[in-house]
């Protein structure tokens, strides 16, 4: 058997080629995110830099060069490669000591405090997540060591492995290994939305270090679907690891787009039909991919046989038998494979907090109709780009409500193009115009669809509700649709959007309003609840459970109920991020961590931003800085002019002179009892005088800047 040809079908055709079918003037030119301008210094208060001012801790002496430790300050000798203490500790002078003061020795590293108040470290990836849950294979006793697992180490006995890299205790990043002797197999590569802890950053990766040191072993990549949060991370991994990809022909194209703007070599692509049960023979690993039902067309299960026994991935899904593309979730052939004896069940746990089953696609039809005829004058309706069968239904209402549709926003058009080109997308002729005729089409025949439904910043709705996007200006009477649920933690963003939208005279629709202005639902989610999980475990009877996908409730949640419906609760477990599941043909255990931290993507950083980089960032933002520029003689050490201080994000420095004034004399004061017999140790004294000044400003402000000494000796 040729290992990267599927058994049962014809090679499979060329992928097909980009064109301008849908847009003949092709996708607008819009910048990525990565192509974002450069932030000005201007217009702040304080005084600005002198020419030739040295960084954060470092004196302008060519001679005598000091190394410089991980949080940008100079080392001092016997420290053992570390600055002597963190920023902002320092001897409360009869103001009472502040956070981080001289005597806080017990501060954790990475530990941040805002107004005074101590905040969670911010995760190195090597900490033990907490789980004390039954079902953490352990009988909920809490894991206390981590021993991580060198490469090419072997053991007596073949276990199978199942590594999860991303996706468990989290929303995004999903990423999962399979591991058995010498082989390896990669389920799908996503990428996460940074969190407020995080300012700055972009994209979060995976962790792939366990790969790295074993991508001699990895046999392919699988992808279930072709949403970010399972392919995102796609530009990064595939130039670490060339081995085919395989997935439907739907995936594997949103992978091709997605990967098309790193400019890195095509890997090869090789098309599994989940309708032929076409399977592929990667190493020891047999896999095969099952239909089903989500938001994007062409989403599958992985089935894995191994030489232990069938593991299924399933991916995210949903029970919907009545999908808007009449291809449903092939439960005939998962049970079937369920009576050949499946033993571990991989499932979507995302929704398991909802009780009953999830409602169908099918069922919005009455409700945006209803919608559509309710409006008086231009209609927006916003829903995430990738949600392809959405995109379908919005289409035939417009069709229905006798309209015309204009496309906004980049991702949208990009793929709204492809999923045409491929015939997963039917648009009638005449149907479609282009967002700069709208002026000349009446109001009450046109229908926008927009991308922006989370409040992201300079998406095309947050663009169009302050006025700034250039073709679509907001109108008292426009009906506006928000045919999509909130993120978690895009709460506040998505409220400041309907509410400057509603300023602007829009009537808006969203899920909340469906009692109050007495329409149906303008949303159904991707992801089964919690009978709907029940009603699967219950069809293919694995021998072991695992749930993936979700908060670390949702996983919880997921165990539960596939206890309930038969799997003993020893053989479920609830795992996080570098948890290892082995299983042996006599049982099934929690093995020995392997690395599970994150890599932050910044601009086309990759990796580089480090935790004390975000602990300087978020101390900017939290209190801001005060900067001491003080110019020296090199012989004596005094001080040849006035202390220069420069304030951003602290406080205003003109209507806080007293405050300036009192942080001067102090430094002064430094310099003069300054130790003569120590006139080159200069580390020692900016310690002390960002201590002193660190007490003086918390005492005064109750704040915590980053205080950074900058010493010029002449």
């Amino acid at each position: 058997m040729n290992p990267e040809q599927p058994t049962n079908t014809p090679a499979p055709s060329p992928r097909p080629a980009g064109g301008d079918d849908l847009f003949p003037g092709g996708i607008p030119n819009v910048p990525s995110r990565s192509a974002r301008p450069q932030r000005s210094n201007s217009g702040r208060g304080g005084q600005s830099p002198r020419p030739g001012s040295q960084p954060q801790g470092m004196t302008n002496r060519p001679n005598a060069p000091r190394p410089v430790g991980a949080d940008g300050l100079p080392i001092a000798p016997g420290t053992g490669g570390q600055s002597p203490r963190p920023a902002g500790q320092g001897q409360g002078q009869g103001g009472g000591q502040r956070p981080g003061g001289r005597g806080t020795n017990s501060t954790p590293k990475g530990t941040r405090f805002r107004n005074g108040q101590r905040s969670k470290p911010l995760p190195t990836g090597k900490e033990i997540p907490v789980n004390k849950t039954l079902f953490n294979g352990a009988g909920g006793a809490q894991q206390t060591q981590i021993k991580e697992r060198d490469a090419n180490t072997f053991t007596k006995v073949p276990k199978l492995k199942v590594i999860p890299l991303g996706g468990l205790g989290e929303i995004g990043k999903n990423m999962m290994a399979v591991e058995y002797e010498n082989d390896i197999v990669i389920i799908d590569m996503g990428f996460a939305f940074p969190d407020e802890s995080q300012p700055g950053i972009d994209y979060i990766i995976p962790d792939t270090t366990y790969l790295d040191k074993n991508k001699h072993k990895i046999r392919g990549i699988i992808i279930t679907h072709g949403h970010m949060d399972h392919i995102g991370a796609a530009g990064y991994m595939i130039p670490k690891y060339p081995v085919p990809i395989y997935g439907s022909k739907l995936s594997l194209a949103f992978v091709e787009k997605q990967i098309g703007e790193f400019k890195i070599h095509q890997p090869k692509w090789i098309v599994l039909d989940p309708d032929k049960h076409e399977r592929v023979q990667l190493g020891v690993f047999n896999i095969e991919l099952v239909r089903v039902t989500h938001t994007i067309s062409d989403s599958t299960a992985v089935v894995l046989r191994t030489p232990i026994g069938t593991l299924i991935n399933t991916g995210d899904w949903r029970h919907d038998t009545q999908p808007l593309d009449n291809k449903p979730m092939d439960f005939p052939r998962l049970e079937e494979i369920g009576k050949e004896g499946v033993l571990l069940l991989m499932s979507d746990s995302t929704s398991c907090d909802r009780a009953g089953h999830n409602p169908y696609e099918r069922d919005l039809t009455a409700s945006i109709d209803d919608l559509f005829s309710r409006a008086q004058a231009r209609i927006i309706i916003s829903a995430f780009s990738s949600s392809i069968t959405r995109v379908q239904l919005i289409i035939d209402a417009a069709a229905k409500a006798n309209r015309k549709l204009a496309l906004v926003g980049r991702s949208t058009l990009a793929n709204v193009e492809l999923c045409v080109k491929l015939g997963y997308i039917k648009i009638p002729p005449g149907l479609l115009m282009r967002v700069q005729d709208i002026t000349r089409q009446p109001d009450e025949q046109i229908v926008i669809l927009s991308t922006g439904s989370q409040g992201e910043e300079n998406s095309a709705l947050v663009r169009m509700s302050t006025g700034d996007h250039q073709q679509v200006k907001i109108k008292p009477g426009d009906t506006i649709i928000f045919s999509s649920s909130v993120i978690p933690g895009n709460e506040i963003s998505v409220v400041r959007l309907i509410d400057n939208l509603m300023r602007e005279g829009a009537n808006v629709f969203a899920g909340s309003t469906q009692g109050i202005k007495h329409h149906g639902p303008v949303h159904v989610g991707g992801h089964a609840w919690r009978e709907d999980v029940g009603e699967l475990v219950a069809l293919v009877k694995p021998k072991y459970y695992m749930p993936i996908h979700g908060e670390f409730h949702h996983l919880v949640y997921s165990a539960e109920v596939a206890v309930e419906n038969g799997v003993a609760p020893a053989n479920t477990f609830v795992l996080d991020n570098g948890d290892v599941l082995e299983i042996t043909p006599n049982g099934a255990k929690r093995g020995e961590r392997v690395p599970s931290g994150v890599v932050l993507i910044d601009g086309s950083g990759v990796g580089d931003v480090e935790q004390v980089v975000l602990r300087d960032r978020l101390t900017m933002s939290g209190d801001g800085i005060f900067m001491i520029l003080a110019t020296v003689d090199r012989k004596t050490g005094k001080l040849l002019t006035s202390p220069d201080i420069i304030s951003r994000g602290f406080i205003y420095m003109k209507d806080n002179e007293e405050l300036i004034g009192r942080a001067r004399a102090e430094i002064r004061k430094a310099f003069e009892n300054r130790s003569v017999r120590e006139p080159d140790d200069w580390v020692k004294f900016k310690l002390r005088l960002r201590d002193d000044i660190g007490d003086l400003l918390y005492k005064r402000t109750k704040r915590n800047p980053m205080i950074i000494p900058v010493i010029n000796e002449v």
